[in-house]
């Protein structure tokens, strides 16, 4: 009888990931004028809990947007994510596949840059020139800090200017601060 119910459980299980349906949206977002603005949407979208955050991927000069959910979205659900924060969502569809290629990055990055202190304004200078590299090469940033220094960070690095492709920043409750500067692959 075990076996039977164990058995009959995994089917179920297995009907119902199977039947699990992937939808991929576009849409075009207005309001955007650099690199912050991009991590910003992306951050917004990727904040829904039917996003997949991963897929998260925003063109600055078109103004597209595309992700994956898993769940039907609106064009009102996932303007409400912009309340108040100038950009707004004026076009959402569903599409077979983002007209958006996401980039494909190096395994390795770059360059790793360690902090083991939150006092940042001494390094400006440094936060800024990585990001002149991550955008003159399109890179990814992965950056694991106090969410406190979320906006101090990424302003010098990707504030104002006009391409990069990725940022990730995951909050870290340590006083220490991680960047990676991943480069494209080639």
């Amino acid at each position: 009888m075990l076996k039977k119910s164990l058995l009959i459980l995994l089917l179920v299980t297995w009907s119902v990931n199977a039947n699990a349906k992937e939808i991929i949206y576009q849409g075009k977002v207005q309001g955007m004028a650099c690199s912050f603005c991009v991590y910003g949407v992306s951050k917004k979208i990727g904040q829904l809990p039917e996003v997949d955050a991963r897929t998260v991927n925003v063109d600055l000069k078109s103004g597209l947007v595309s992700f994956h959910s898993s769940s039907e979205l609106s064009l009102e659900k996932v303007s409400k994510v912009f309340s108040g924060s100038g950009f707004k969502l004026v076009e959402l569809k569903k599409v077979g596949k983002p007209t958006l290629k996401m980039a494909v990055y190096e395994k390795n990055p770059a360059l790793v840059f360690n902090l083991n202190n939150t006092d940042i304004k001494k390094y400006g200078a440094i936060l800024e020139s990585i990001g002149d590299i991550a955008s003159a090469e399109t890179g990814k940033l992965e950056i694991k800090a106090p969410e406190s220094l979320e906006t101090e960070l990424l302003k010098p690095m990707i504030g104002g200017k006009q391409k990069i492709a990725r940022v990730r920043f995951d909050f870290d409750k340590s006083k220490k601060i991680q960047i990676k500067l991943f480069l494209r692959a080639e």
